[in-house]
């Protein structure tokens, strides 16, 4: 099982708030905190939704043993597009943790080994812990159909609440046509 930390979160939202409100058709401040809100819970429901990191931030991954494949194929690192690996190490029982980043190159979205490398070992009781850095970039990076996806979660979200509707960030599925834009984007990748 992965444990993922966010280590720095996103310096900014794929969308603006300016975008966000003239999409929504909010001509007055009086909303600005909730319109904000309702962009940072649609970013995190599009990024749980599609496996990736929309603007950059580092991520840590954890496991208790390395997962099976490591010497042939690397590690899959949960959440994409991963542009950094930053650090690789083997934490034991005590939390005292040994470097082992330079065995490791990023390829693909994977921690790989580097040719004539050994896994290192872990300890009983220990964990690996992988930094990375993932997203697109700065949020002027993220696709375009990415944050229509986010504007049109938070447009459902946002008219959810006017008719009384109940729902978190996390209920429900996307709408039909973010889902899409997702869907389109897992049928290229590679």
């Amino acid at each position: 099982m992965t444990n993922l930390t966010v280590i720095s979160p996103p310096g900014a939202e794929p969308v603006s708030l300016a975008s966000a409100k003239a999409f929504l058709r909010i001509g007055h401040e009086g909303e600005d905190g909730l319109v904000a809100d309702l962009i940072a819970s649609a970013r995190a429901r599009v990024e749980q939704a599609s496996g990736l990191a929309l603007v950059s931030r580092h991520v840590q991954a954890s496991w208790a043993r390395w997962p099976a494949g490591i010497a042939g194929r690397g590690v899959r690192l949960p959440i994409g597009p991963v542009t950094a690996l930053v650090s690789v190490r083997v934490v034991d029982a005590d939390g005292a943790a040994e470097d082992h980043t330079g065995r490791f190159r990023l390829e693909c979205g994977r921690a790989c080994l580097r040719p004539w490398s050994m896994v290192p070992a872990v300890p009983d009781g220990g964990r690996i812990e992988i930094v990375f850095e993932a997203g697109f970039g700065d949020a002027a990076a993220v696709p375009e159909d990415l944050r229509e996806a986010v504007l049109l979660t938070a447009r459902e979200t946002y008219e959810a609440r006017d008719l009384g509707a109940r729902r978190t960030r996390d209920e429900g599925p996307l709408p039909e046509r973010a889902e899409a834009i997702l869907q389109a984007r897992r049928g290229v990748r590679l």
